[in-house]
């Protein structure tokens, strides 16, 4: 996304000139893809690795691995979207779910806990924003609890408008109308992520 996608409503106009796919974890090559429902397994499996104090914090409650299973099979890729971050072993780090309502976009976010402070959750949201950008929505939101840290830490470096009480807090940001550079950008960016974690794949079959 470029560094002026959103709307100057926002207490910072954009994420800044930020390229978040030449992030790095582990010294390999950070990937944003949006997913399908190929990747439900996957998933699946990135959830039920976070921690019992992690999901908490991701859906507001503890919640079961049948549960999460649920939640997966129900995710509506017809409507919403769903983007993951892949290390260059194809390992899922991190998980964003865009959904959208009638009264706007709402984004919920997962990062494994040793591949945080390294950008994913900045990338995830940068994607999702010009995601929603391209579809006419004009406010991206996170709810997240009071003390995830984390994703209190991302709103800020995002220039989100956080408004808090004492149980949750909800971040949003403004964006800006779509425009023909704005969906050629994503069109493009999406193919090459596709065509990317394609190859991987194949070459880790190969390999394997």
């Amino acid at each position: 996304m470029h560094h002026n996608d959103f709307n100057e409503c926002s207490p910072r106009a954009g994420l800044g000139p930020r390229r978040p796919l030449d992030a790095s974890t582990d010294g390999g090559a950070m990937l944003v893809a949006q997913l399908g429902p190929a990747h439900r397994g996957l998933i699946v499996a990135h959830l039920l690795a976070l921690s019992a104090e992690d999901r908490r914090l991701r859906f507001g409650h503890a919640i079961s691995d049948v549960s999460i299973a649920r939640y997966a099979r129900q995710i509506r890729f017809v409507r919403d979207a769903a983007f993951g971050a892949f290390d260059d072993t194809n390992r899922l780090l991190g998980f964003g779910h865009l959904a959208f309502g009638s009264d706007g976009a709402e984004f919920a976010i997962s990062v494994d806990r040793p591949a945080r402070s390294q950008g994913i959750g900045l990338a995830l949201l940068t994607r999702a924003s010009l995601h929603a950008r391209n579809r006419g929505y004009e406010l991206l939101a996170m709810l997240y609890m009071t003390e995830n840290a984390s994703l209190a830490s991302l709103a800020r470096r995002a220039g989100m408008q956080i408004a808090c009480d004492p149980i949750e807090c909800r971040a949003y940001i403004g964006l800006k109308p779509p425009t023909a550079r704005s969906l050629l950008d994503e069109a493009w960016g999406e193919t090459l992520s596709a065509l990317d974690l394609g190859f991987r794949q194949a070459a880790l079959a190969t390999s394997a």
